[in-house]
């Protein structure tokens, strides 16, 4: 197990970091932020209003409230479980709400929910040796 969280997390960093440098260098070459190969330009930038940032402003929010209530977060890997908890969720209204039932949507909830599952993984391993 501990090898699948380490892996896992690599993946993770080494996709998003690529992911990063792609949208702050050749965003007008490539508009699109996720390889939804099914969605066109006014659907991704819904998908992008409607998902992505209520989720990035959902995190924002659970830092903020952690801050004002005194507790830090237990271990580095927590802030990448809250992260993908909040994707998690927005995922689930999108799909009441908008999202079609299509298959990269579907994917990228799994992806999600394999992300959490891990980082929850991970964080009790450190939330264990710290202690």
């Amino acid at each position: 197990m501990e090898r699948l969280i380490k892996y896992s997390l690599i993946l993770v960093g080494l996709y998003t970091t690529f992911r990063i440098f792609i949208a702050l260098f050749f965003y007008d070459q490539l508009p699109i932020a996720f390889l939804a190969t099914e969605f066109n330009q006014d659907q991704m930038d819904e998908y992008r209003a409607r998902v992505l940032l209520p989720a990035f402003f959902l995190t924002l929010n659970y830092f903020i409230f952690r801050y004002f209530s005194g507790k830090n977060p237990t271990s580095s890997i927590w802030p990448i479980y809250v992260i993908s908890i909040s994707l998690l969720l927005t995922h689930i209204i999108g799909f009441v709400t908008f999202l079609p039932l299509s298959q990269d949507p579907i994917i990228m909830f799994f992806i999600c929910l394999f992300i959490c599952f891990v980082a929850r993984a991970g964080h009790n391993k450190r939330k264990n040796e710290i202690l």
